[in-house]
């Protein structure tokens, strides 16, 4: 569910280059249908604005791993788990379940005077298709589109497309790039970028009404190196830029920031 909360989640979604032969990858050889099971697991630091649109920064930790035989796996990005279901080489598609803490809690003594965004539940689903050797022995590009929807708040619906790809410079050392979108619904919109009448009250910003649209454009790059047979290390960098209703809300124009920036280290162990 990238980019769905915070800043940071934008460099979380690109954690899907580390170890590309055990995570589950956009693409799948006929032999490794017959393989044994493969499991990482990992954890990195991560830094982004409190919410998209935010002039503060936080720190966060996220897990990552993967469980996969074949073309099937279940992948753990921070708090999105995401699964493939389907013994295809080339397109994959399955359920998505993820955790947001949604907006409390911020440093902004303005933005903390209005309505707070209760944590959310998302669930909803991922499709994606890649190629190996584009131009290169040794590179992949893909596509993915993930739809989630929040069950437990009132944070409405999103549809993040993204486009990747990535080069593997030697045998340990890979670097990769993916650009994505997001459409958000009004409900979204609502929560995280409309002053009400309330708000506006306590806070002292002009009451703003954000619909529906795309909320943002973001760019990561992420690189992984693996030290080991097992043992590898990465790094995650780029930015989000707001967009339509999401960029003119006062939120943003007056108490945060059009473009976020977010970046983290993570390190992994290949079972």
């Amino acid at each position: 569910m990238a980019t769905k909360c915070y800043g940071w989640a934008a460099g979380l979604a690109s954690l899907g280059l580390v170890a590309s032969q055990a995570f589950a990858q956009e693409t799948v050889s006929p032999d490794t249908m017959d393989k044994d099971w493969t499991v990482l697991v990992g954890a990195g630091a991560f830094v982004g604005p409190e919410y998209l649109g935010s002039k503060d920064y936080a720190f966060q930790p996220a897990p990552i791993g993967t469980i996969q035989k074949g073309p099937f796996f279940v992948k753990l990005t921070g708090t999105t788990l995401t699964a493939n279901v389907l013994p295809l080489e080339t397109i994959y598609a399955g359920p998505l379940i993820g955790y947001g803490g949604g907006r409390k809690d911020v440093k902004d003594n303005v933005v903390k005077k209005l309505d707070e965004v209760d944590a959310e539940l998302w669930l909803g689903g991922v499709v994606g298709a890649g190629y190996d050797g584009l131009m290169l022995q040794r590179d992949r590009i893909g596509a993915r589109i993930e739809i989630a929807h929040d069950v437990m708040g009132d944070s409405g619906t999103t549809a993040t497309f993204s486009a990747g790809y990535e080069i593997n410079a030697t045998e340990r050392l890979a670097f990769g790039v993916d650009l994505s979108t997001t459409y958000v619904t009004a409900d979204y919109a609502d929560a995280y970028y409309s002053v009400s009448a309330s708000g506006s009250a306590a806070s002292g910003l002009s009451r703003y009404k954000a619909d529906a649209g795309f909320r943002d454009i973001s760019l990561n790059v992420s690189s992984r190196f693996a030290v080991t047979e097992n043992w590898g290390v990465g790094g995650t960098a780029g930015a989000s830029y707001l967009l339509g209703d999401m960029a003119d809300s006062p939120i943003v124009e007056e108490r945060g920031a059009r473009t976020n920036a977010q970046g983290g280290l993570f390190l992994y162990y290949n079972f």
